[in-house]
């Protein structure tokens, strides 16, 4: 097995490794998240789509204790890790990225990658460089290890950021809009990648993304939120065909 990988994360694929059920949370008077219920299998690249302001990102606060839900429940191998911190859900094996990308500016690539795989997991400094070394090589940034972060594209950035939470040896990795601002040859090569996370590290990924061709293309499955509830999960087939989602988000297609 891989050092990058999370002991767990190649194993049992198939088994429920996430579970929000009945997930609820307002700010103030105004519900964000209603009634949300959910599995992820292990293993699987789930995608999280829907409108703006539909509460993908607040589900992403909330799996990762960033908010704390009003209601319900969220289980990570069976286990509620609801009231845990954040660093400590990391621990357990929930990592991130950003819509806006969070890297240390004046760090090299590799330190920043190090970042996540010393303070990722307990005692694990003996491991770090060669998981953080990992990590770099499975995005592409290998060549880049001593580059700052200020000197790096915004693609490579967020390469980085993936790195770094990949260097945590992960169960399951959130992904907010990894293509946001990247070209087609930039979108393409992020698609390999997410690919490769799944396949050869067996780490499970739920990704937010507008880009809804490359969910579709992607994907195991997805889930669709709108106004904070869930109206539609299914494989890509089904759900490109769902009247609701259209409705919702998709829109019609355009007449030939």
């Amino acid at each position: 097995m891989k050092v990058l990988a999370h002991p767990r994360a190649t194993s049992a694929a198939g088994d429920a490794v996430l579970e929000l059920e009945g997930v609820g949370i307002a700010f103030g008077g105004l519900r964000v998240l209603s009634d949300l219920s959910f599995v992820l299998r292990r293993g699987q690249v789930t995608g999280l789509i829907g409108p703006n302001g539909a509460g993908k990102s607040t589900c992403f606060n909330v799996i990762t204790s960033v908010y704390r839900p009003n209601a319900g429940m969220v289980r990570l191998d069976g286990r509620d890790i609801v009231g845990l911190q954040p660093h400590e859900v990391c621990r357990r094996g929930i990592a991130r990225t950003f819509q806006l990308v969070r890297t240390f500016q004046r760090m090299t690539a590799l330190q920043n990658v190090l970042v996540g795989a010393v303070y990722g997991k307990p005692h694990a400094a003996a491991k770090a460089e060669t998981r953080a070394l990992e990590a770099l090589a499975l995005v592409g940034l290998a060549d880049q290890r001593d580059r700052e972060a200020a000197h790096m594209t915004l693609s490579d950035r967020r390469m980085l950021e993936i790195a770094r939470a990949l260097a945590t040896a992960p169960e399951l990795v959130l992904l907010d809009e990894p293509m946001a601002g990247l070209n087609e040859s930039e979108i393409e090569t992020m698609t390999g990648v997410i690919r490769r996370i799944r396949d050869e590290l067996g780490v499970s990924v739920l990704w937010v993304e507008h880009k809804v061709d490359a969910i579709m293309a992607v994907c195991d499955q997805v889930i669709v939120l709108h106004h904070g509830e869930k109206i539609a999960q299914g494989t890509p087939r089904e759900i490109v065909s769902d009247r609701k989602v259209i409705e919702a988000y998709l829109g019609e297609p355009a007449a030939a």
